[in-house]
């Protein structure tokens, strides 16, 4: 049992250093090396999920990964590529979210995915269905507060 909690650490150590050393090729411009690092954490996160589909935080790690993923895609100008990685990746949040009561951080996450999938169809020239994306994000974050009334009270409720 020790080992195993020992090798699961040592996973999620793995997995964060590689997102740290993705995020920052992706600061200094090394986009080819930033999309390999950040595919070796998505890939990571994967194979945890194959044994363990329903693990929230190798999820959430998916989500990371492919979050990142998207955003250098974008920025080499493959915005179909990124497109469909801002989806795999807003799929991931609502299903994550897909609780109650719902959390602040969670509807955010959400709403940045709907920025994201919004300017991706706006360069792809889809612009009807990217000003909708991004009138998506506005609404989610109009009941941000609303959200996190609803959550205090729950919270308060349980304990």
């Amino acid at each position: 049992m020790a080992q195993e909690l020992e090798n699961i650490l040592r996973q999620h150590d793995l997995f964060h250093g590689l997102n740290k050393a993705g995020k920052a090729l992706l600061e200094t411009n090394r986009l080819d090396e930033a999309l390999r690092t950040s595919y070796d954490a998505r890939d990571l996160a994967e194979g945890h999920l194959r044994q363990d589909p329903e693990n929230e935080h190798w999820r959430d790690y998916l989500c990371v990964s492919n979050d990142r993923i998207g955003t250098i895609l974008f920025k080499q100008g493959l915005y179909e590529e990124a497109l469909q990685v801002f989806r795999d990746c807003l799929a991931i949040q609502e299903r994550l979210e897909d609780r109650i009561p719902k959390t602040t951080v969670g509807q955010e996450n959400i709403a940045r995915s709907h920025d994201k999938i919004g300017a991706t169809l706006i360069k792809l020239g889809r612009n009807g269905e990217g000003v909708k994306a991004q009138r998506d994000a506005h609404a989610i974050r109009e009941r941000l507060p609303e959200i996190e009334r609803a959550s205090r009270e729950w919270r308060d409720g349980y304990f």
